[in-house]
């Protein structure tokens, strides 16, 4: 044998075993004379399926922006490669439309037909009995079958299931699509899969609408999400393939080779910033104002403890009642480290005002509060006189008191959404930082981007509460030194 057969013959041995491995000759295959402008996130997709096949994850979704090997690798190669190993495997593929479902069915039909799929799985080669369009079934009872919303799948069952992009972009706007497209998922593709604790669901698509598919299925809480988009909203730290990670952080670029931040930012101003944030982004919320640029908000590594902070302030928007659809109590701590305020913690609670109170009051012992910030509004004009009398020591329960604990009345007369477009420049100077990494910091971004047009915007209010009083008469007072030493002696 040539050494060339030799290590052809020892690659095909390894695709054979190695997903990765298979989707690279996949894509030569397809796309010939092409080079793969390969990248981290390749791997880490590559993992994420291989986890997958090992049964480790059931339910996955993966978005990712447009362009960035989805389609070839989710619906394509890998579809191929797990009925290469297993001939047996049945195997539901959909997609928004037959077109689309019947274009990759080709693709798929065009790898494993050929010669050196054969050398890779010469089993699933020999064993191919119907080779359609829609269908591709092999002898021992596997298939690959193409469907799209509103398609039927009757007799159809399936190993695994395959979403991939199941709705158009120009689509995502009507409401009435949308619901379509869940509908399919849950009453047509969910009843298909044959075994209903090893079936898997495999979902990839790039973010449309803030109410679409991936919407939904992130609200079942099964799915384990793969978020990949092109420009990094936060620190995290992704498996890769072979036991490797990649340390992503805010601002880093998912493929710089291909696609570099200044042609990023340029086609931002192409397609404009709704359609941005939506597909490359995957935060659709995001796109619809420019309240705020998230990509220019200052951030942190680790917060100092707390004796190494000049002064800590809790700025606290209250809610009304605690009914179910009502808004949230919210509470953001910020320490000041001699140079910033640093966004410590947020409190995002649902409680009675008796739970509500017992709460703010717990925050300040925790955080030993210098200032607390209440909106002068509605149930705050119940908090206030309490945390007043806890402050001059007037309450029957001297465990309550708390003289170093100063509450401060916060105005509402500024309409609340010029408050919070007037408070967003002191993120981008870095007098309020956010944390690079917080359990809380997903549903935070996720409402200040969306502000205005937000559900609820109580995350929203008590920030700009807070940046509003750090550069007025009250924060500049509070930091003098005078002030820090009135505040030291109440200790």
């Amino acid at each position: 044998m040539s050494s060339a057969l030799a290590k052809q013959a020892a690659l095909h041995a390894f695709a054979r075993e190695n997903f990765e491995a298979f989707l690279y000759l996949v894509f030569h295959h397809l796309n010939p004379g092409v080079r793969l402008s390969s990248g981290w996130y390749i791997q880490a997709m590559v993992q994420a399926l291989m986890d997958v096949e090992a049964g480790h994850d059931r339910r996955l979704q993966i978005t990712v922006p447009p362009r960035h090997l989805k389609s070839e690798m989710v619906s394509i190669a890998y579809p191929a490669w797990l009925m290469g190993r297993r001939p047996e495997t049945r195997i539901i593929c959909a997609s928004y439309s037959q077109d689309l479902a019947d274009n990759l069915a080709r693709k798929f039909r065009k790898v494993v037909e050929s010669n050196w799929y054969a050398d890779v799985f010469p089993q699933m080669a020999a064993s191919i009995v119907r080779s359609t369009t829609a269908e591709f079934t092999t002898s021992a009872g596997g298939y690959r079958y193409a469907t799209a919303v509103g398609g039927t799948v009757t007799g159809i069952g399936a190993h695994l299931i395959i979403v991939d992009d199941l709705m158009k972009a120009s689509d995502s706007a009507y409401p009435e699509a949308r619901a379509k497209a869940k509908r399919f998922v849950d009453e047509t593709l969910m009843s298909r899969l044959d075994d209903k604790k090893t079936g898997a669901v495999v979902a990839i698509m790039q973010r449309l609408h803030e109410d679409d598919v991936s919407a939904h299925l992130a609200a079942k809480g099964s799915y384990r999400h793969l978020n990949l988009p092109a420009i990094a909203v936060q620190d995290e730290t992704i498996r890769l393939t072979r036991g490797a990670v990649h340390n992503r952080r805010i601002g880093d670029i998912l493929n710089p080779l291909r696609e570099p931040h200044d042609v990023l930012q340029e086609f931002r101003l192409d397609v404009g910033q709704r359609v941005f944030e939506a597909q490359w982004q995957q935060n659709p919320s995001a796109g619809s104002n420019d309240f705020l640029r998230w990509e220019k908000v200052q951030f942190y590594d680790d917060p100092p403890e707390r004796d190494r902070l000049q002064m800590v302030v809790h700025s606290w928007d209250p809610a009304a009642t605690c009914d179910p659809g009502s808004d949230y109590s919210v509470g953001t701590v910020w320490g000041y480290d001699g140079e910033a305020w640093l966004l410590l913690d947020v409190i995002r609670i649902k409680l009675a005002y008796s739970d509500l109170l017992a709460r703010v009051r717990a925050e300040r012992r925790r955080w030993n509060a210098d200032y607390i910030l209440v909106e002068k509004s509605s149930v705050g004009h119940a908090l206030l006189p309490d945390l007043i009398r806890d402050h001059r020591g007037l309450g029957q329960d001297r465990a309550h008191y708390a003289p170093r604990s100063k509450p401060i009345a916060a105005s509402t007369r500024v309409p609340k959404t010029e408050r919070f477009f007037s408070s967003v420049d002191r993120l981008y100077t870095g007098l309020g930082k956010f944390p690079r990494s917080a359990p809380w910091m997903d549903d935070l971004r996720h409402e200040l981007q969306a502000f205005p047009d937000v559900r609820h915007d109580d995350q929203a209010d008590s920030i700009s509460q807070f940046l509003n009083w750090a550069v007025g008469r009250g924060g500049r007072t509070a930091l003098n030194p005078h002030a820090r030493r009135d505040i030291q002696n109440r200790t």
